[in-house]
């Protein structure tokens, strides 16, 4: 993972040089879920997420927008069980690849997609009964590399501040020996930028 990491800064920077770079920093709330063929029932967890950002132009209406975030996502399962809670905690490094385009004369509204490669720091299982409450760590159960897509909008409400609301979903199933789970991200955030 560090040379996978090396290198991608290491491409960023060569890129960079001599270019336009804006850095920034974000934050927001993920509403994270599961989407696939073998969920059923599950509920939306809602954590949040944290990290910086370089942002590049291309032309005079593309940029390209490499991420760093720490992303804490996950789900709650709906048990049979009446007092039975089940939530499964995760957090993931992001590195999201993202093309941002500018929408109108004005650099007010922006579009963007791109891939986004995650690494599984952290995963967790929490069941609650009753008065009780176990939990497991199951980060062996884990793919440790997740790859998805991003698809958003941004909102500049000045130069250097914008609100960011964006969809994420994983394509690689959560699970080595699971089913047909996938992570599925709704995150609404904002970012500064200098």
């Amino acid at each position: 993972m560090k040379k996978i990491l090396v290198v991608i800064f290491v491409l960023i920077a060569s890129y960079s040089y001599a270019q336009d770079l804006k850095f920034g920093l974000k934050a927001g709330l993920n509403f994270a879920n599961t989407a696939g063929s073998d969920v059923e029932n599950n509920k939306v967890n809602t954590r949040f997420y944290f990290g910086g950002f370089l942002n590049t132009p291309i032309s005079d209406i593309v940029s390209f927008q490499p991420e760093l975030l720490i992303s804490m996502q996950g789900v709650k399962a709906d048990e049979d069980i009446s007092d039975m809670n089940v939530e499964i905690n995760t957090t993931y490094l992001n590195i999201p690849l993202l093309f941002k385009m500018r929408l109108g004369p004005s650099n007010t509204a922006h579009f963007y997609a791109g891939p986004q490669l995650g690494f599984v720091l952290k995963a967790e299982q929490e069941v609650e009964m009753g008065s009780t409450t176990n939990t497991e760590d199951i980060k062996e159960f884990m793919n440790t590399v997740d790859f998805s897509l991003n698809l958003g909008f941004s909102f500049n409400v000045s130069e250097d501040f914008a609100l960011d609301l964006r969809y994420n979903r994983g394509f690689t199933k959560l699970l080595e020996d699971g089913g047909k789970a996938y992570n599925s991200v709704i995150q609404l955030g904002a970012s500064y930028s200098f």
